[in-house]
C-alpha cells in the first residue's frame, strides 16, 4: 500500500513537472515572440522619428528662430521672443484695417483674415489668409525700427482658383 502511495505520488509529481515544463515552453516561447515583434516595431518608430526629424530641420532651415545670422540682426533692439512681436503686431495690423485694406483682395467685398504665418528671416515673412471660401499667401517685407516699431510691406500676393 506504501508502495502504491508513493507510486501514484511519483506519478502526479511528473505530470505537475511535465505541465510546467510545456506550459513555461510556452509563455517563453510567446515573450520571445512579442519582444521580437516589439523589437522591429521600435526599430520601424526610431526610423519614423529620425525621418520627421529630418523634415523637421529642413522646415526649420527657413524660420527666424533657427537663423543666428538673422536673430543678431535684432541685437541693438530689446524685444523678447521677436517671432510672436512680429506675429501679433500682422494679426492685429490685418483685424484693424482701415479703408486702405492691408490683404489686397479685400476689394471684392469679403473680408480675409490671415491664418498662419512664419517669419522666414530678420526681413520676410509668408502668410496665408482666407475668408472661409477663397484662399490666398502673402510674401511680406518688414521692418523693425531701433524703437520696436514693426512695418510691414506686401511684396508680393495671390489667390487660389476656386474649382467649380
Amino acid at each position: 500500500m506504501k508502495n502504491k502511495i508513493t507510486f501514484y505520488l511519483f506519478v502526479f509529481s511528473a505530470l505537475v513537472l511535465i505541465f510546467q515544463l510545456v506550459n513555461s515552453k510556452k509563455i517563453l516561447d510567446d515573450k520571445t515572440e512579442r519582444l521580437v515583434s516589439l523589437k522591429a516595431e521600435n526599430k520601424f518608430n526610431l526610423e519614423a522619428i529620425l525621418k520627421l526629424q529630418n523634415q523637421l530641420d529642413e522646415v526649420n532651415d527657413f524660420s527666424l528662430e533657427e537663423n543666428e545670422y538673422a536673430l543678431s540682426y535684432f541685437k541693438d533692439i530689446n524685444i523678447n521672443n521677436i517671432t510672436n512681436r512680429i506675429k501679433d503686431q500682422l494679426y492685429k495690423k490685418n483685424l484693424l484695417m482701415d479703408k486702405d485694406e492691408f490683404i489686397p483682395y479685400a476689394t471684392m467685398d469679403r473680408t480675409f483674415l490671415i491664418n498662419k504665418i512664419k517669419v522666414l528671416n530678420h526681413k520676410w515673412l509668408i502668410a496665408n489668409f482666407s475668408d472661409g471660401t477663397l484662399w490666398g499667401e502673402l510674401l511680406i517685407f518688414f521692418k523693425i525700427d531701433k524703437s520696436g516699431d514693426i512695418s510691414f510691406e506686401i511684396k508680393e500676393h495671390f489667390l487660389y482658383t476656386t474649382r467649380e
